[in-house]
């Protein structure tokens, strides 16, 4: 009796930590207990899976193509988030965050190709944040959607911030 109570409970144990266990699009596996993480990683799964789809300029499928905000706004979508369509408006979206701490999920805001021009003309998802090296993704008007990493001089210059939709 008492050996078939200690199987039962470490097979419990196991199951909860298996319920929270779960494997990014790269197959890593990771442990969290955080639904919020759990979500985050999702949203960034989804937005991977629309890695290759070609930019089209006011484009929001990835049948016709996207625009970083048609992007954004398609990734957010599929999981009941209401975002705007027009990068310029993600300036009041969610809350406002320090870039450096920034993680899955959240977006963050660019100017345009005029980077003295300083008002939200490009965005992209968060993918990671590890030891200050963030990647993020984007539908970029020369590559389509890609990932990229921030510390690149044509970003670093243009960054204007970021927002946390996911609370």
């Amino acid at each position: 009796m008492k050996r078939n109570i200690l199987i039962f409970s470490m097979l419990f144990g196991m199951s909860l930590f298996l319920m929270n266990c779960h494997t990014t699009k790269s197959g890593e596996f990771t442990y969290t207990d955080n639904k919020t993480d759990i979500l985050r990683d999702k949203i960034v799964n989804y937005a991977k899976q629309q890695i290759g789809v070609r930019y089209k300029y006011a484009g929001n499928t990835p049948k016709t193509g996207f625009d970083c905000s048609g992007f954004t706004k398609y990734v957010y979508s599929h999981f009941g988030y209401d975002v705007p369509r027009r990068s310029s408006d993600y300036a009041s979206v969610g809350k406002k965050i320090n870039v450096k701490d920034v993680k899955k999920g959240d977006i963050l805001l660019f100017t345009g190709s005029n980077k003295h021009k300083r008002v939200t003309g490009h965005l992209g998802i968060v993918v990671s944040n590890k030891n200050g090296t963030i990647k993020f993704i984007h539908a970029s008007s020369s590559r389509g959607v890609v990932i990229s990493d921030l510390s690149i001089s044509y970003f670093k210059e243009r960054i204007l911030g970021a927002r946390r939709i996911i609370q």
